[in-house]
């Protein structure tokens, strides 16, 4: 199978996923969403985007990373463990980055889609950018974060599974509640996301670490220690 081939049966997994996530466990914010005026046509909006982006970028992003960044050297699982780690910890720094940045003047127009799912925020807007925004915040960190990272092939598609599924898991406010309570503080919470998506002028990380939060409690220690 050409890696082209692959990255396409990956995305049709994530598809499935974010179907999964988007009728059955969000059905309820579905049916309040299409209800709206103009529900139905952003809905379908969103779907389309998502699909546009996973099934035509998403295989050439993963025939790229993996021909390009992954290296065929055999990998201890220990190491496959450092790789998944450092990749997430590339590709969610990279992404904030990306993300603050599309908050600008001057760059919101590629972001500007994304946040017409502001009150009611669905699995499915996940996905639902510009192609811009899934080619330069989406994939491109994926591309870097399997390069810095040295990851060999299982240890990029874990960490790019990881990655699908907390975005999916942010953009479910369904899981908020049930969520509340038990979410390592460390990590984008759906309730930190969908904030994010009423407010748009806080909580810029995703979809996993909450550098926010990770960087003013390290400065808090920090001055802590000084202090004391």
């Amino acid at each position: 199978m050409t890696l082209l081939l692959e990255g396409l049966l990956f995305s049709f997994l994530a598809l499935i996923l974010m179907l999964i996530f988007e009728f059955g466990i969000s059905k309820r914010d579905v049916q309040r969403f299409r209800k709206r005026d103009g529900g139905k046509k952003l809905h379908a909006a969103g779907m389309r985007a998502t699909i546009i982006n996973h099934i035509i970028l998403g295989p050439i992003a993963y025939d790229l990373t993996l021909r390009h960044c992954c290296t065929r050297r055999g990998l201890t699982l220990s190491q496959q463990a450092r790789c998944v780690v450092l990749f997430l910890l590339i590709e969610n720094a990279l992404f904030y980055v990306a993300h603050y940045m599309m908050h600008t003047r001057q760059l919101y127009w590629m972001h500007r889609f994304h946040h017409k799912f502001n009150s009611i925020v669905l699995p499915s807007s996940a996905s639902a950018v510009s192609t811009a925004e899934f080619a330069i915040a989406y994939m491109f960190p994926f591309y870097v974060g399997a390069w810095g990272a040295s990851c060999d092939k299982a240890s990029a598609l874990t960490a790019a599974s990881i990655v699908t599924a907390f975005n999916l898991i942010i953009h479910t406010p369904a899981l908020d509640e049930k969520l509340a309570g038990s979410y390592p503080w460390m990590l984008v919470s759906p309730g930190d996301h969908l904030a994010h998506h009423r407010l748009l002028s806080c909580n810029y990380s995703a979809p996993i670490f909450h550098l926010e939060r990770i960087i003013s409690s390290v400065k808090k220690s920090v001055v802590g220690n000084e202090q004391g």
